[in-house]
């Protein structure tokens, strides 16, 4: 935390997310007229962050390499200063901009080849970047709520603008698809949650284009009601991960192949939740149904859910979600030193 920044309960930024879409839409419009769109869909882009901010780029690094744009990810940690030039432009992504790891890749290209996003001003990352979207010092929380679907909703409109694809009604429209969810979204993930008091871990699995919700929520259900889960994607997932069906629950994000696995494991008798597009009736699984959208403004409502699954199981265990355990040793710069 900086002494710019204010911080705010988890619950209380997820309720408040919506407020800030208008704004986020606005604000990053104006930053893709600065943009050279045409000569990055030719070029690769390597996106960089750590954290929640790497698992937001899961889903639009996807949907740029299905649209044929050559597009990368990096948590920073596996490019060590000798790493020859990946990509013709880095992107670095860090709501606070203090990344040690996501300044230290940015800084292996030349300045103008280096573009950022960030929620407080005057970070770090936004002094090394040479063109950077600031989200606006956006109030969040320790464990980001606000700045998180904000930057969600920035990547996917980069990803709209570098595709060529106009969804800008879409866009404008989520503040209130997020306020129409969440009462019905509450009330299965309530159902989900009353199963899990003695389950050992909870695996959550998302096809590709949901791989960020299944990152993200396996990391808030870790830093928040300090819950044992993991995030992967649903191919990697079946190569031997689902043998430890047992004492375990399962979110599956996604479409045909995640009903299927729905199926699968919900043999075994344990807690299945099941967020998907396509309406489904599974016997032993909890359906949580979105409403049909494009891959990046779907992504939103995931990761919706994923926060009310994290609050839900906090007052479970009984556990303070905006309490940390581990001191943060060296993971944001303080000064000119990490």
């Amino acid at each position: 935390m900086t002494e710019n920044e204010i911080l705010i309960p988890f619950a209380q930024g997820v309720l408040e997310q919506g407020n800030a879409l208008a704004g986020t839409c606005e604000r990053t419009l104006e930053w893709l007229n600065t943009l050279d769109l045409d000569a990055m869909r030719l070029g690769t882009v390597l996106f960089a962050g750590i954290g929640a901010s790497y698992a937001l780029l899961a889903s639009p690094v996807y949907e740029l390499r299905a649209a044929g744009i050559r597009a990368l990810r990096s948590n920073g940690d596996d490019m060590p200063d000798a790493t020859p030039p990946l990509a013709d432009w880095y992107f670095g992504v860090s709501q606070s901009g203090r990344s040690p790891e996501v300044v230290r890749v940015l800084e292996q290209l030349p300045k103008e080849r280096r573009l950022a996003l960030v929620n407080q001003a005057q970070s770090p990352l936004e002094k090394a970047s040479g063109n950077t979207l600031w989200l606006g010092t956006l109030i969040d929380s320790s464990m980001s709520s606000v700045a998180l679907i904000a930057t969600s909703v920035s990547l996917g409109l980069l990803t709209d603008a570098l595709i060529g694809r106009d969804n800008l009604a879409g866009w404008r429209q989520l503040a209130e698809l997020l306020a129409t969810l969440r009462p019905k979204a509450d009330a299965v993930i309530a159902r989900f949650v009353s199963s899990l008091n003695q389950v050992g871990c909870i695996d959550i699995v998302g096809g590709a284009s949901s791989l960020s919700a299944a990152e993200q929520g396996a990391l808030l259900l870790r830093e928040g009601p300090k819950a044992a889960a993991m995030g992967m994607g649903t191919r990697h997932y079946l190569h031997g991960m689902t043998d430890a069906v047992g004492n375990t629950a399962h979110v599956l994000i996604g479409g045909e192949r995640e009903v299927l696995l729905a199926r699968q494991m919900a043999a075994f008798d344990v807690p299945v939740l099941l967020i998907t597009d396509t309406p489904q009736t599974l016997p032993g699984v909890e359906t949580l149904t979105l409403p049909a959208l494009p891959p990046s403004q779907r992504l939103v409502l995931e990761l919706l859910a994923m926060e009310l699954l994290t609050i839900q199981l906090g007052v479970l265990l009984g556990r303070d979600i905006n309490a940390g355990i581990v001191e943060r040793l060296d993971t944001k710069i303080i000064g000119d030193k990490p």
